[in-house]
């Protein structure tokens, strides 16, 4: 593919608004180099490859800096992003699959029996309820209303900001360290992830340093797995993964 395209024609090609392009064009995500001789932008093969990047990562839950500061890392493997982003994505895809194959089940035995199936009704139930529950996790499930409270004070007590750049750290991190499962503990990536997730902790810890006993009431809910399946928050696998890092480090 020699030819550059002009804006208009990569939105029709991928879907994606002129509008958005130029938005990723002003920030400086996605700037295509090469210009007509009226002056007009065009994009190569470079570009496109760089947008499949942003919309996959945009997909998986990366913020939109976050993925600018990936993609201009000089280490960044174009190859091994990819099959990085391919493996979360079949795990998600295997998981709507197994939703959507119950929910099949129900239907096409009503279908055949004129009437529901109750074990089918319960297991279409379970599945999506088990779904459900990588999603959310409910407060009030895990802490006291006194604990629920003192979560919304200290809300108001924290600057918004640094409530925001919090949040975005982990949304940023958590995927990033699911997609680096298979590196050397020792490998220099695999070592940064862990002092990222070491810095990021150490900050959050920081915002609930005038509620100590929220800290414990968090650790106690982990400790005892209250928010497996919740893939917003750490997972065993996470946790065991950065046991691991840090092994090798001590070793070194």
């Amino acid at each position: 593919m020699g030819k550059g395209f002009q804006v208009g024609e990569v939105a029709r090609l991928t879907g994606v608004s002129v509008r958005t392009l130029h938005h990723y064009d002003r920030i400086g995500l996605l700037q295509p180099q090469q210009r007509t001789a009226a002056g007009y932008r065009l994009y190569g093969e470079q570009d496109l490859l760089r947008l499949q990047q942003i919309l996959t990562l945009r997909y998986l839950g990366f913020p939109l800096k976050r993925i600018g500061e990936l993609l201009d890392r000089p280490d960044f493997d174009l190859v091994t992003s990819l099959r990085a982003q391919e493996r979360v994505l079949r795990e998600r895809v295997a998981e709507l699959d197994r939703i959507a194959t119950v929910l099949g089940d129900l239907v096409a035995a009503y279908r055949r029996d004129g009437s529901w199936n109750w074990d089918l009704v319960i297991h279409a139930s379970e599945a999506v309820a088990t779904g459900l529950a990588q999603q959310e996790q409910s407060m009030s499930d895990l802490f006291t209303p006194e604990q629920l409270r003192q979560f919304e004070e200290l809300a108001e007590r924290t600057p918004a900001e640094e409530l925001a750049a919090i949040q975005d750290g982990w949304a940023a991190l958590l995927p990033e360290v699911r997609a680096s499962y298979h590196l050397d503990p020792a490998s220099p990536e695999a070592q940064a992830l862990a002092e990222r997730w070491e810095a990021l902790t150490a900050r959050t810890v920081r915002a609930y340093e005038s509620a100590p006993e929220l800290v414990e009431a968090l650790r106690a809910n982990y400790a005892k797995g209250a928010f497996e399946g919740n893939t917003n928050a750490p997972q065993a696998a996470d946790f065991a993964f950065l046991e691991r890092v840090r092994a090798a480090r001590s070793r070194a």
